[in-house]
């Protein structure tokens, strides 16, 4: 019986010291741990404030100090108890068939001493409730978060929309990272770049062929130059629009769109095109291509040929005519030779027929829309007397004439060099009248006559007369075929200084 009251009491003594222990060593460390982790007074973690089932105010009432100072009290008084139980079980006797003594129960929760529940006003110092983990092999960015919107759009501007964060770096790039696993900065706009000199930019171009824009980058004003001059010319007389275009018609014929028309004369010492009888006094306009021309020279020497300038030119004149802009390819390159014997055979004639109209085009590339198309140009302009007067006195040729024109022929033409106006209604005005005077044998040139008579080329003239604008779309088209024969490109010719002489 006293084995077994001695063993009973062992056990209380054992189950009272694994109770004293959990109070005495494992719970301070638990509670000093759970302290460390709690705020100053008057800190509070917003971030978990949603998370926290206690009120924010009421962890703010206690300090780490007040919950160790409580925790160490209760600790003393606990230790003071077992240091008593241990002195009364060594001075108690010994006694026989004793119920087992059990231990009175123990709350393991150390009680805080209480503290007035006043808040106590304190200023709290701000803090960053984000939490920054350092990477392992940092990146210096920018340490504003800036998340990028979905859609390319600033957060704040209307449209934008919020898409995943992404790490920012110097001027808010999005940092990338390469194959190699390394983070990468884009570069900034305005940071060195290896953009090609202009040199390196005026060779890639003169190899590429024609192209619309072709001197952006290396003569950027071009274009404008040359239609101001233009615009300054019609301004001052309505009627240098016209020979510009026959100009180019005569130039593109006969040896190719390369300004050949334009010399004076060349180092053979062989006589030029422009003194051929086709050209001769009526072509006209050279003084304002050399004014343009000395202007783009001073603005970008050795650039703008003579060729694309009348090619440009062209264009402008039917625009302050009343043709819609239209682009046009550059990169053409001036020819160094002009001869008066290549213009024979090589354009047409005012008393052609149809079919030698059709067999010319054709070998320039055009067909017979083309042809009826680029005879519009005749809506402005005028024609010298030698080129239809004979018509009228020719009996068969006069049934072909309205006579009311064939009055206006009779009286004008005193002299053979004198001029009328292929369109005498608006003379100076690109439109499709002159297409409805064709159908009514109001056509001055016996040559744009006959087209209305002919079945390949008379639907042309009718739909073009009721379709004025689909008239202007096919001239730009028309024109730019045109300015595409025989072109010189890349090292062939040259860019001349002077459009009246090679270099």
């Amino acid at each position: 019986m006293n084995n077994i009251n001695a063993i009973r009491k062992m056990a209380a003594k054992a189950r009272i010291f694994a109770g004293l222990f959990l109070i005495c060593i494992v719970l301070p460390s638990l509670a000093s741990a759970f302290v460390d982790h709690l705020p100053e007074v008057g800190q509070v973690n917003e971030s978990d404030n949603n998370d926290a089932p206690i009120h924010v105010n009421t962890v703010a009432h206690f300090s780490k100090k007040q919950v160790k100072e409580a925790l160490i009290r209760r600790a003393k008084a606990v230790h003071d108890l077992w240091a008593n139980f241990r002195y009364n079980d060594k001075n108690a006797a010994p006694e026989e068939d004793a119920a087992p003594v059990t231990p009175a129960p123990v709350d393991p929760t150390p009680t805080p001493t209480p503290v007035d529940p006043t808040p106590v006003p304190v200023n709290p110092v701000p803090v960053d409730p984000t939490p920054n983990p350092v990477p392992v092999n940092p990146v210096p960015v920018d340490p504003t978060p800036n998340p990028v919107p979905a859609n390319n759009v600033p957060a704040g501007y209307p449209g934008a929309t919020q898409g995943p964060p992404v790490a920012m770096g110097y001027g808010g790039a999005p940092i990338t990272q390469n194959p190699s696993g390394q983070q990468t900065v884009p570069e900034q706009p305005g940071a060195a770049q290896n953009h090609p000199t202009p040199e390196e930019i005026k060779e890639n171009r003169k190899h590429a062929g024609l192209q619309v824009g072709f001197y952006d980058y290396t003569c950027p004003n071009a274009e404008k130059i040359i239609k101001d001059g233009m615009t300054r010319a019609f301004g001052n007389d309505s009627s240098m629009a016209a020979p510009i275009p026959r100009l180019l018609f005569h130039d593109c014929f006969v040896n190719g769109c390369d300004a050949s028309l334009v010399l004076d004369k060349t180092p053979s010492g062989a006589r030029v095109e422009k003194l051929a009888p086709s050209n001769g006094a009526t072509v006209r306009g050279f003084e304002l291509i050399d004014e343009i021309k000395a202007e783009l020279e001073a603005e970008c020497p050795g650039i703008v040929s003579c060729s694309d300038l009348l090619v440009y030119l062209s264009r402008d004149a039917f625009v302050v005519s009343g043709v819609p802009y239209y682009d046009v390819p550059g990169g053409r390159r001036d020819g160094m030779e002009s001869l008066e014997a290549n213009v024979l055979g090589n354009l047409p004639l005012p008393d052609n027929t149809v079919d030698m109209m059709i067999d010319l085009f054709k070998k320039k590339g055009l067909n017979e829309e083309d042809l009826v198309v680029l005879i519009g140009a005749h809506s402005i302009g005028a024609a010298h007397c030698f080129s239809f007067r004979y018509r009228v006195d020719d009996p068969v040729k006069a049934t072909m004439v309205d006579p009311r024109l064939a009055g206006v022929m009779k009286f004008t033409c005193t002299s053979p060099m004198s001029t009328l106006a292929f369109d005498t209604t608006t003379q100076y005005k690109m439109d499709s009248i002159y297409y409805k005077q064709l159908s009514g044998k109001r056509a001055l040139l016996e040559s744009d006559g006959l087209l209305n008579e002919d079945p390949r080329t008379k639907d042309f003239i009718q739909k073009f007369g009721d379709d004025e604008k689909g008239w202007f779309t096919k001239l730009g088209k028309a024109m730019n075929k045109l300015a595409s024969i025989q072109v010189l490109t890349g090292d062939q010719g040259q860019i001349r200084k002077q459009c009246r002489f090679v270099n």
